[in-house]
């Protein structure tokens, strides 16, 4: 399993360091988010839940176009805009671990795939 992402720019890291089952058979890493070499993971995830989906093998980090990167944190995933560091939350999807399958960057989109609903979310383009 890979625990290293890294932008091509290797401004933004996400490491995970660990595993956490905060109850029966929900499954979740734990997660670190580096930018420019500093631990900024309390100031993206909120309530300081540093947690992922467990579920990576299709998951995709960085945009195409690198622009954005994605993080798949439980129950609110969001991204963040490589140039400016702004975080974009994106809607809150109860227990995601469960149901996250993959992600994927289109044109000026993102889709995110769960076992129940297939989310597509356009992408700011004038940043």
């Amino acid at each position: 399993m890979k625990t290293l992402y890294q932008s091509k720019n290797r401004k933004i890291e996400l490491k995970i360091i660990g595993y956490d089952e905060p109850n029966n058979g929900r499954e979740l890493h734990i997660a670190e988010l580096y930018i420019n070499g500093k631990n900024l993971s309390d100031n993206y995830f909120e309530n300081k839940w540093n947690r992922l989906n467990f579920n990576l093998d299709e998951f995709q980090f960085e945009s195409p176009n690198s622009k954005y990167i994605f993080i798949p944190a439980e129950g609110y995933s969001f991204l963040i805009n490589i140039n400016t560091l702004l975080m974009i939350k994106l809607p809150y999807k109860a227990l995601s671990t469960l149901h996250f399958k993959k992600n994927e960057f289109l044109e000026n989109k993102i889709k995110i795939y769960y076992n129940n609903e297939t989310i597509e979310l356009n992408l700011p383009i004038n940043e």
